[in-house]
């Protein structure tokens, strides 16, 4: 909110502006030759009064100017455990004097969950925050100056470009799938015609970027390892995600029994320890030949 000019102000421009007029109708002819040194100080007088009223000005201007920010950032710093994360908060306002200040203000839900004041360093705001991990965060700054508070928004769940920080929970998630549409036995291997498997890393993590180790799809004959073999995945569209499409993918089948059951899982270890793993699908052995598990 813009607040008006004051009216001294306003009143001594006028004052200046006068004495301006007045000293230059002045010219040494129309003084007596031993006082033309009042013309001057005349000179120097309304000088020194133009100074005054640039000083004030400039203070007018910082009062009546809404102070923006020039850019800011949101910075994110996982836990250890993946429960929460600091995100700190940095922003450069437009100018800075006496009266600017800065405050973050984080929403959940439409419910406020921090509002904490910034530091200034000497060039920017900062401030840190802890927040559990959860998705739907909004941000927002309120920035104070002489004209008045404003609230700016950062990033909400409504912003194109909304990310980790508002969706933390999401950003320090990884997970993997797999899923079985066609499949054959034949003689002594299980031939999987038809499948998928995704595996989707974390956006950020306390241990840095975080890569696939080991893929492997396995064969558990009674919930026993049987049959591991490696598979490879290529990246995806969409960030810190990869994929690959199976076709004829053979694998060793164990000796079963009537009553043993046999199941496929994709297992997944990751460069921070750690280890995943997805159900794909599941026997049994029926008359000799497998039988896939409905349900």
């Amino acid at each position: 909110m813009k607040k008006k000019q004051k009216p001294v102000l306003s009143v001594l421009a006028v004052i200046v502006s006068v004495a301006a007029l007045v000293v230059s109708c002045f010219t040494l002819s129309q003084l007596p030759e031993d006082q033309t040194h009042l013309i001057d100080d005349l000179y120097r007088e309304n000088r020194a009064l133009q100074i005054q009223i640039e000083e004030l000005n400039a203070q007018l201007n910082r009062f009546i100017t809404v102070t923006t920010l020039q850019e800011w950032e949101l910075d994110v710093s996982p836990w250890a455990d993946s429960t929460g994360a600091d995100v700190t908060f940095t922003a450069v306002p437009s100018e800075f004097h006496s009266g600017v200040s800065a405050e973050l203000l984080v929403l959940l839900e439409g419910k406020q969950v921090s509002s904490t004041p910034c530091l200034w360093d000497g060039s920017s705001f900062t401030v840190t925050v802890s927040l559990d991990a959860a998705d739907g965060y909004s941000y927002y700054c309120l920035l104070t100056s002489p004209g008045g508070t404003q609230q700016l928004t950062l990033t909400t769940p409504d912003s194109p470009d909304a990310g980790i920080p508002v969706y933390l929970h999401s950003g320090m998630q990884s997970y993997c799938n797999l899923v079985i549409t066609d499949w054959a036995q034949e003689e002594d291997s299980l031939v999987l015609s038809s499948a998928y498997a995704q595996v989707q890393l974390p956006q950020i993590s306390a241990a840095g970027a975080v890569q696939i180790d080991s893929t492997e799809l396995v064969l558990r004959l009674n919930g026993e390892s049987s049959t591991r073999v490696p598979v490879s995945l290529n990246p995806s569209e969409v960030a810190n995600s990869f994929d690959a499409t199976l076709s004829k993918l053979s694998l060793p089948m164990p000796e079963l029994e009537q009553a043993d059951s046999l199941e496929l899982y994709l297992e997944v270890v990751l460069s921070d320890g750690r280890h995943m793993q997805a159900f794909g699908i599941s026997w049994y052995l029926e008359n000799g030949r497998l039988q896939s598990v409905v349900g």
